[in-house]
């Protein structure tokens, strides 16, 4: 065995559809992995990959009273088991992890930053709030492991840390599932499946249903090219986030802007690369990210891409060679986008094989666990000596 490591997270649905797969390999690779998280809706699935997992009262949102309650008992978990790693992730971790984690006396305390609370675009008192927050989790990290380089370059040049503990470790996708070659006729079954016609033309979007990822941005240009596309069809699939602030149900801005018949919701899939398959566009709106994993995953199957110009999108795409990008909350921009991949089919081809390449290159699974490995391995062998 390599070493003990729990990671932490708000809720068993982030850790079965965002870490599993690199957790998994962390434990092929000899690591004792032991996940600590919030009870939301997977623990069955969870369960059945084979992790290790210790459910703590946890809430994704400040509520004094539950956070009281999980970092005494993230405390008294990792007092009684003695790992040699404590990992964190997401907003929650970043104010709960690492402090516990010190406090507990874990020997290496760190963090994955899967995206500033923060974008270029923050201000104000919001910007001062959200940058207290990831300076707090600086604070108390043995290091801090970035997804994102233009993350991974502010924090280096706002001194979060010594250089020597901000380390980008990158984001990606398990390239051995999301293989179009693994499912040949996968359009055109998942098509019939879900009563879309060949000739329809798909715009896909996945995301969580909060309003942060840009869906009513989604919606206002899907109503504008829906009086211009008859064959347009709209592909939303979402993950459910009731405990969260910004949470939306898409159906009254379908209703809103007249799409009733033409908009299919599906929540919570697990056929991810059919579903994408089924895409001639694949668009991510959204106000802020790390590195999304959306864009990483239509992508790897060969799908278009269209995202808002902010950081962690632009980082995936390169533009007019990978995919396009259009202004933060720019409906016209977006449609404009949009507009453009569904009247060129050969745009479509070239971006699509363009990105997959791309994806390929630098966004793979194999190849952020293999960099995790090697931090833990360094940070292990520091502690030693």
């Amino acid at each position: 065995m390599r070493g003990r490591v729990a990671h932490v997270s708000p809720s068993d649905r982030i850790v079965q559809l965002l870490l599993r797969p690199g957790l998994l390999r962390l434990q092929e690779a000899g690591f004792e992995v032991t996940v600590i998280c919030g009870k939301v809706a997977m623990g069955e699935e969870l369960a059945r990959t084979g992790l290790r997992v210790i459910y703590i009262p946890f809430a994704r949102e400040i509520e004094p009273r539950t956070d009281w309650a999980c970092a005494r008992a993230l405390y008294q978990v990792l007092r009684r088991e003695r790992f040699d790693i404590v990992h964190s992730h997401n907003p929650k971790g970043t104010l709960l992890g690492p402090m516990v984690g010190q406090l507990a006396r874990v020997p290496v305390v760190t963090h994955t930053v899967h995206g500033f609370l923060f974008n270029e675009n923050t201000t104000g008192l919001m910007r001062g709030l959200a940058m207290g927050a990831e300076l707090w989790c600086a604070r108390w990290c043995d290091h801090l492991l970035f997804q994102s380089e233009e993350d991974h370059h502010f924090a280096l040049s706002h001194r979060f840390k010594a250089p020597e503990r901000l380390h980008l470790v990158g984001n990606g996708i398990d390239e051995r599932r999301f293989d179009p070659e693994r499912h040949p006729e996968a359009r055109q079954h998942k098509r019939r499946e879900l009563g879309l016609e060949e000739g329809h033309l798909v715009v896909g979007m996945v995301a969580r249903l909060v309003r942060e990822k840009g869906y009513l941005e989604f919606f206002e240009m899907a109503g504008r090219l829906a009086r211009e596309f008859p064959q347009l069809r709209l592909l939303v699939v979402g993950i459910t986030e009731p405990d969260q602030s910004d949470a939306l149900d898409p159906r009254p801005l379908i209703a809103a802007h007249g799409l009733e018949g033409r908009c299919l919701v599906l929540e919570q899939r697990q056929d991810m690369p059919e579903l994408y398959l089924c895409m001639d566009v694949a668009v991510l709106p959204s106000h802020r990210e790390g590195i999304p994993r959306a864009l990483m995953e239509a992508a790897a199957m060969g799908v278009p891409i269209a995202a808002t110009d902010i950081r962690g999108c632009r980082e995936v795409i390169v533009p007019g060679e990978t995919g396009l990008l259009f202004p933060l909350k720019d409906v016209q921009g977006f449609t404009v986008a949009v507009r453009r991949l569904l009247l060129d089919a050969g745009l479509r081809r070239r971006l699509g094989q363009a990105g997959r390449q791309r994806v390929l290159a630098h966004y793979t699974e194999a190849r952020t666990t293999g960099r995790i490995i090697a931090c833990y391995e360094r940070f292990l062998s520091e502690r030693r000596a």
